[in-house]
C-alpha cells in the first residue's frame, strides 16, 4: 500500500532531477547553457550532443516524475490511513508545490513551445513564469517559424500525459495545479494535433481532436473564456483563430454561459485604476460594467454562430437573459436589457415581427397585457434559475382568471427594464404603442389603489415616456376614444386576493357605467398630464381639443360617418339616448380638462377653434331659420308635403317633447360655445392675425344674427362673446400683431427649448432624444445656438453635473461627446479653446475624473476634425497639451484638499489601532465601522494557485503607493499636477500628431518631441511609467505620420529630422533649430539608448525596441533572451 514515504520518494527524486537548475551554484558553473542542455547533462539524464534528443529525454523524464507525484497523491488518498492529514499538509507545502510548478513550466517551455507551430497557442512573453530560475536561458528548437507542428511525436507524448492526469477524476491528485499553469498549453497541444498535423497516424489525429473537444466540454466556463481569448492574437494562424472563435461564441450555449462572459469581458473592460467609479450601485457578482463592456458583450451574445441555427440559439440563451433582467443586480439588469433591446430587437433579421426574437422576448409580453396568453407564450413568462432552468409556479389559478397577478406583474417589469434601462426611442415606441390601452387601463385601474402602486410606477412610466417621445396625434386620438377603457369586450381588471391585479373573464353585464363615470375626473387627469408631457404639445393640443370638442358640440347625426365611436369597447349603443349622453359626457370633460390645463396654448393656436365655433352658431342659425319657416307655414294653413309627414309619422305631444329636447340640445351646445369663444378671445395669449380678422367678422354678424332668437340666459353669455368679438376686430393694432409666416428661427427655438427641457429630465430615454434634437440644431448650424452656452451644457452633461441621470448613464455623456465633435466642425477654434482651458483647469475647479472625461471628448474632438486640425485650432491644442504636459501646472488647492485626505485618514487608522489595543472588559467593546474582509472571501474560492491574480497585502500596498504617486504628481515639483491627467495630455497630443502632423507644425512638433525625450530620461520612478509609456507611443506616432507622408508622396510636411550630429548639437533649445528640423537622429538614439539601460518597465523597453530611427542600420537589433 502506497503511504506518506511514497510521496517523499517521488517529491525527492522529482527534486533531484530540477536541483542543477535550482540550485545558484549549479547554474554558475554552466554559464550561457539552456535548461535542456544543463539537464541532460545531469547524471540521471542520458547525455547526448543531439538537441532534439536532448530535448525529448529531459521532457519524457520531467512527464515521468510529474506521473510519479500524482500516482502518489492519489494512491496515497485512497488508501485513507492515518496519516491522510499529513499528506494533505505535505501537500500544501510551498517547497513541494514550487517543484510541482517547475515541472509543469519546463514541459510547456522547453516541451510544448518549441513544438507548436506558429501562431498557436498563447505567445511565449505573455505567459506566467514565475519558478524557472533566472539567469538560464530558455531556447526555441532551431526552426524559428513553421506553419505545421515542429515535433509532433514529442508533442503528442506531453498531450497524453497531461490529459492523463487533467481528465483523472480521482481525488487528491494534482489536477487542480494543471488547471492553473498548463491548460492553455494543453489545449493549444491539442488543437495543433487534431486539426494542423501530417506525422502522426489518422488514430492519434482523432484521438487529438477527442481530447480537444473533451477539454473544451469539461472545462469551467470561468476558466475557459479568459484562456480561449487570450489566444486571439493579431498574429494567430488564421485556422486557429478560426477555431478558437467558433468554440468562443458557443460558449454562450452553456447553462452558465452568459453570466461569465458578461462578467469576463467587464472585466477586460473594467475601469483602470485611479479611475473615478460610481460605487454608489456596485455589482454584487463581478466588476462594474462600463458601456464599452456592455456594447461588446451585447455584439458578441447577439452575433449567431455560423453553424447554428438562430431559433436553437436564441432558445438557449434567452432563460439566461430573462433571469438577468428579472435580477436585484442593476449592472447585470441594464446590461441584459441592453442585449436583448439592441443586439436582438435591434436586428430585422431577429427583431422583427415574426421573427424568433420577437416571439421570445416581446410577444409573450404583449399577449400578457393582452389576457391572450398560449401556451407558447407561457413558455417564456415564468422566472427562471441562475441556469436559465424554470422555476416552479407555486399558484395555480382559477379558471376565470386569465392572466394572473405574478404574470402581469412580470410582463410589466420586464417591459420597463426592456423599454427604460436605455435611452433608445424607437425601441420605447415599438414595446408601448401595440399595448397602448392596455397599460392605460391598467393604470387608470391601480392609481386608486395602493397596494398596486407597483405596478401603477411602472405603466405609468412607461406611458409617460412613450408620450414624451412624442408619437403622433393618433396615439392621443386613441386615448381620447377610449378614455374609460377598462379591458377588451372579452375580459377585464380585478383585484386579486393577494394585493395583485388579474386579467378575468368579462361577463355580459359586468360594464358598470356608472362607476367609470365616477372616475372620469381621475382619467381625464391622466390623460391631460399625457398631453403636457409631449415636446409637441402645442401642436397636439389643439387638434385633441377640436376633435373632442366636435364630438361633444356637434350632433352625432352631422359627424362623418367613418369617425370612430367613442363607445364601441364598452359594448354601448350610442343611438340611444342615455349613452349618446354618455359619449358627449366624455368628450365635454376632455375638452374642460384641456380648455383649463392649456388655455394659454389654444389661445395661441385659435384658428381651428374658431371655425369650430363658427360651424355650431352657423348650424343653430340655420335651424332657427328652418323653425321660422315651418311656423310661417303653419299660420299660413297651407298644406305641404314636409307637414303631411309629420302628421303621418307623429303624434302632437312627441313632436312637442321632441322640440323641447331640441331647444335642451341646443341651449346647452350655444352655451358651451359662447364660453369657449369668450376664454379664448380674454385670454393675453390670443394673437390677432390677418387670416383670422375676416373668421371673426363672420362669427360677429352670424351671432349678432342669433342672439334675438335666445332664451334671457343664453342672449346674456352671446352678448358677451359679441363685445368681445368687436374689441377684437377693431382693435387699433390688430392686425398688426401677427406675422402670416413663422420665421424658420421660431422652429428653432422651439426645438433648442424643447431639447433643452428633455436633457433634464430624468429619464434616459427622453434625455437621448432631447440630444437628438440638439443634434438637429447643431447639423443645420441653427442660429438659435449659441456655442458658447451649448458647450457649457455639453460638458455639464460629460461631467455629471446637469443631472444624477446623466452622470451614471455612459450612454448619456458618450453623445453628448459626439455632439462636441460635430459642434467643433463648424465652430473648432471655440470648441478646442473651451475644452483646453476646462482640461487645464487652471482654476482647480474639476475634480481629476471630470478632467479625463474632458480629456476624452478632447481626444475625439481631435479624431474628428481631421484635416481640419489646423492653424489657430491645432496650434492650442497643441501648446495647451504641451503646457499640461510638460509639468508647468501648479495645484495648490488640489495638493492640500490631497493632504488633509491623507491626514484624516492617518488619523482615522491611529484610532482604530488604539482601538484594537485596548484592554477592554469581557463583554464590552468599542462601535465601529467594521469593513467586511473580501480578500479572504475571494481567496478561498480560488484554487490552490500561487499565480492566483487576487492582489497579496504587499501587492495592495504596492498598488496603492503608486496610485498616491499619481496623485502626488512629480516629487521634483511644488505643488504639481496629477500624473495622470499629464500622460492623458501626451496621448492627446500624439493622437493630434498621428491625425494632421502637417496642421500642427514644426515648432509643435519640435516641442512634442523634446518633450517626450525629457520625460522619458527625466521622470524615471516606477510612478512616472505611464508618463513614459504614453511619450514613447507619442514618439512612434509622429515617426508614422512622417512615414506616412514619405510613402504617400504628398510632402505636405516640409519639415523633419536631420541625420548629422554636428547640424544639432544636444543642447541646442528648439527655438534655435532650423524651421525644417524638429530633431536630431544621433542624439535622439543616444537618449533611447540611455532610456533603455535605465528602464524598469517592460512595455517602455518594448516601445522603445519598436523605434526604427537610424537610417543606417544594416542589421535587426539583438534580441534578449533571459527568461526574467
Amino acid at each position: 500500500m502506497t503511504d506518506i514515504p511514497t510521496v517523499k520518494a517521488a517529491f525527492n527524486a522529482a527534486d533531484q532531477f530540477l536541483h542543477p537548475i535550482l540550485d545558484r551554484d549549479e547554474i554558475r558553473k554552466r554559464p550561457g547553457n539552456s535548461i535542456v542542455e544543463i539537464l541532460s547533462r545531469h547524471p540521471s539524464t542520458s547525455s547526448t550532443d543531439d538537441d532534439a534528443q536532448a530535448r525529448f529525454s529531459v521532457i519524457e523524464e520531467a512527464l515521468q516524475h510529474l506521473e510519479s507525484i500524482h500516482s502518489a497523491l492519489v494512491s496515497a488518498v485512497n488508501a485513507r490511513d492515518e496519516s491522510q492529514q499529513q499528506l494533505e499538509d505535505a501537500r500544501e507545502d510551498a517547497k513541494r508545490r514550487r517543484v510541482i510548478y517547475t515541472l509543469l513550466d519546463l514541459i510547456s517551455i522547453e516541451g510544448v513551445y518549441p513544438c507548436l507551430s506558429t501562431g498557436v497557442g498563447i505567445p511565449l512573453e505573455k505567459r506566467v513564469i514565475s519558478n524557472l530560475p533566472t539567469g538560464v536561458v530558455a531556447r526555441q528548437a532551431p526552426e524559428m517559424t513553421s506553419d505545421k507542428p515542429r515535433n509532433e511525436v514529442l508533442l503528442y507524448r506531453i498531450l497524453l500525459a497531461l490529459t492523463s492526469i487533467l481528465l483523472n477524476e480521482s481525488d487528491g491528485g494534482i489536477q487542480s495545479l494543471l488547471q492553473g499553469r498548463v491548460l492553455s498549453d494543453v489545449i493549444s497541444a491539442a488543437a495543433d494535433l487534431a486539426f494542423n498535423s501530417r506525422q502522426i497516424s489518422d488514430g492519434e489525429r482523432i484521438n487529438a481532436q477527442q481530447i480537444f473537444e473533451k477539454i473544451i466540454a469539461e472545462t469551467p466556463t470561468s476558466l475557459l473564456l479568459p484562456i480561449l481569448s487570450s489566444f486571439l492574437q493579431p498574429n494567430a494562424a488564421p485556422w486557429f483563430k478560426a477555431l478558437i472563435s467558433s468554440r468562443i461564441s458557443k460558449l454562450a450555449l452553456r447553462s452558465d454561459g452568459v453570466i461569465h462572459i458578461i462578467w469576463f469581458l467587464a472585466s477586460q473592460f473594467a475601469p483602470a485604476l485611479g479611475e473615478g467609479v460610481d460605487a454608489s450601485e456596485p455589482s454584487s457578482n463581478g466588476p462594474p460594467i462600463t458601456v464599452q463592456a456592455i456594447m461588446q458583450i451585447s455584439k458578441l451574445l447577439s452575433s449567431v454562430p455560423q453553424d447554428t441555427d438562430p431559433t436553437y440559439y436564441f432558445e438557449a440563451i434567452a432563460p439566461q437573459l430573462l433571469t438577468l433582467i428579472d435580477s436585484e443586480d442593476a449592472d447585470l439588469k441594464r446590461t441584459a436589457a441592453y442585449v436583448v433591446g439592441n443586439g436582438i430587437l435591434g436586428k430585422k433579421a431577429y427583431g422583427s415581427p415574426g421573427t424568433i426574437g420577437h416571439s421570445i422576448f416581446v410577444e409573450p409580453l404583449f399577449k400578457a397585457m393582452t389576457g391572450t396568453v398560449d401556451t407558447k407564450a407561457s413558455k417564456w413568462l415564468k422566472f427562471f434559475g441562475p441556469q436559465g432552468q424554470a422555476t416552479m409556479q407555486p399558484y395555480t389559478a382559477p379558471t376565470d382568471i386569465l392572466v394572473e397577478g405574478s404574470t402581469l406583474s412580470l410582463a410589466l417589469d420586464r417591459l420597463s427594464v426592456m423599454a427604460l434601462q436605455h435611452p433608445n426611442p424607437g425601441l420605447v415606441k415599438r414595446l408601448v404603442q401595440p399595448i397602448l390601452l392596455p397599460l392605460w387601463g391598467l393604470t387608470c385601474f391601480t392609481q386608486p389603489r395602493k397596494d398596486e402602486k407597483v405596478l401603477y410606477d411602472k405603466s405609468w412610466a412607461l406611458l409617460q415616456t412613450f408620450f414624451t417621445l412624442s408619437p403622433g396625434f393618433p396615439s392621443y386620438l386613441k386615448l381620447a376614444d377610449n378614455l374609460l377603457w377598462d379591458g377588451s369586450i372579452n375580459w377585464t381588471y380585478k383585484e386579486g386576493t393577494r394585493g395583485d391585479v388579474n386579467l378575468i373573464k368579462r361577463e355580459a353585464s359586468e360594464f358598470d357605467i356608472i362607476k367609470l363615470l365616477d372616475e372620469l375626473d381621475l382619467h381625464a387627469d391622466n390623460f391631460s398630464k399625457l398631453l403636457g408631457c409631449d415636446p409637441r404639445s402645442e401642436d397636439r393640443t389643439s387638434d385633441v381639443f377640436l376633435h373632442v370638442s366636435e364630438r361633444w358640440l356637434i350632433d352625432s347625426s352631422k359627424q362623418t360617418v367613418d369617425a370612430l365611436n367613442l363607445l364601441d369597447n364598452l359594448q354601448l349603443d350610442p343611438r340611444t339616448e342615455s349613452n349618446a349622453i354618455v359619449a358627449k359626457l366624455v368628450s365635454a370633460k376632455i375638452a374642460e380638462k384641456l380648455l383649463s390645463d392649456f388655455k394659454d396654448t389654444l389661445s395661441r393656436r385659435p384658428l381651428k377653434i374658431l371655425e369650430l365655433a363658427q360651424q355650431i352658431i352657423q348650424s343653430e342659425l340655420k335651424a332657427m331659420h328652418d323653425r321660422g319657416r315651418r311656423r310661417r307655414i303653419r299660420e299660413s294653413g297651407k298644406a305641404s308635403l314636409e307637414s303631411l309627414a309629420n302628421i303621418a309619422t307623429r303624434s302632437v305631444d312627441i313632436q312637442a317633447a321632441e322640440n323641447e329636447d331640441d331647444d335642451q340640445n341646443t341651449s346647452e351646445t350655444l352655451s358651451a360655445t359662447f364660453s369657449l369663444l369668450s376664454s379664448i378671445l380674454s385670454s393675453p395669449e390670443f394673437v390677432m392675425s390677418r387670416s383670422i380678422l375676416p373668421l371673426l367678422s363672420e362669427i360677429k354678424s352670424q351671432l349678432d344674427e342669433l342672439r334675438p332668437s335666445l332664451t334671457p340666459a343664453l342672449s346674456k353669455a352671446g352678448f358677451t362673446a359679441s363685445m368681445l368679438l368687436e374689441i377684437q376686430i377693431e382693435s387699433p393694432d390688430g392686425t398688426q400683431k401677427t406675422n402670416e409666416s413663422t420665421p424658420p428661427q421660431n422652429t428653432d427655438l422651439e426645438m433648442h427649448h424643447q431639447a433643452l427641457k428633455d436633457i433634464t429630465s430624468p429619464l434616459p430615454p427622453v434625455q437621448a432624444e432631447g440630444l437628438s434634437l440638439l443634434s438637429k440644431l447643431i447639423s443645420k448650424s441653427s442660429p438659435v445656438l449659441d456655442i458658447p452656452s451649448t458647450m457649457t451644457l455639453l460638458l455639464s452633461i460629460i461631467t455629471g453635473q446637469s443631472s444624477e441621470t446623466a452622470a451614471n448613464e455612459e450612454f448619456i455623456y458618450l453623445n453628448a461627446i459626439k455632439l462636441i465633435g460635430q459642434l467643433a466642425s463648424n465652430h473648432p477654434r471655440t470648441v478646442i479653446k473651451t475644452l483646453v482651458d476646462q482640461y487645464a483647469d487652471r482654476n482647480e475647479e474639476r475634480t481629476l475624473d471630470q478632467r479625463l472625461k474632458i480629456g476624452e471628448s478632447l481626444l475625439r474632438t481631435v479624431e474628428d476634425l481631421g484635416e481640419a486640425l489646423t492653424g489657430e485650432a491645432a496650434r492650442i491644442i497643441g501648446e495647451g497639451m504641451i503646457s499640461v504636459a510638460g509639468r508647468r501646472g501648479s495645484k495648490p488647492q488640489t495638493q492640500k484638499a490631497r493632504r488633509q485626505q491623507i491626514e484624516k485618514e492617518q488619523r482615522e487608522k491611529e484610532r482604530k489601532e488604539r482601538e484594537n489595543n485596548l484592554n477592554l472588559p469581557a463583554g464590552w467593546k468599542v462601535s465601529s465601522p467594521a469593513l467586511h474582509d473580501t480578500a479572504m472571501d475571494i481567496e478561498t474560492l480560488l484554487p490552490d494557485n500561487e499565480d492566483s491574480e487576487t492582489e497579496t497585502p504587499e501587492q495592495a500596498a504596492h498598488s496603492a503607493s503608486i496610485i498616491s504617486a499619481w496623485a502626488s504628481g512629480a516629487a521634483s515639483d511644488i505643488e504639481p499636477d496629477d500624473i495622470r491627467v499629464r500622460a492623458s495630455a501626451i496621448s492627446i497630443l500624439a493622437s493630434a500628431i498621428q491625425t494632421n502632423l502637417a496642421g500642427l507644425g514644426p515648432s509643435l512638433a519640435s516641442s512634442a518631441v523634446d518633450l517626450a525625450l525629457s520625460t522619458m530620461r527625466l521622470e524615471t520612478g516606477p510612478e512616472s511609467a505611464i508618463l513614459r509609456r504614453a511619450s514613447a507611443v507619442l514618439l512612434l506616432d509622429l515617426i508614422k505620420a512622417m512615414d506616412t507622408d514619405l510613402q504617400t508622396g504628398s510632402k505636405k510636411l516640409g519639415f523633419g529630422f536631420s541625420i548629422s550630429a554636428e547640424d544639432y548639437p544636444l543642447d541646442e533649445p528648439a527655438s534655435l533649430r532650423g524651421p525644417t528640423t524638429i530633431g536630431n537622429i544621433p542624439s535622439i538614439l543616444n537618449t533611447l539608448r540611455y532610456v533603455e539601460s535605465q528602464e524598469t518597465d517592460v512595455v517602455v523597453r518594448g516601445l522603445i525596441a519598436g523605434l526604427d530611427l537610424d537610417p543606417l542600420a544594416s542589421t535587426p537589433r539583438p534580441r534578449i533572451e533571459e527568461i526574467e
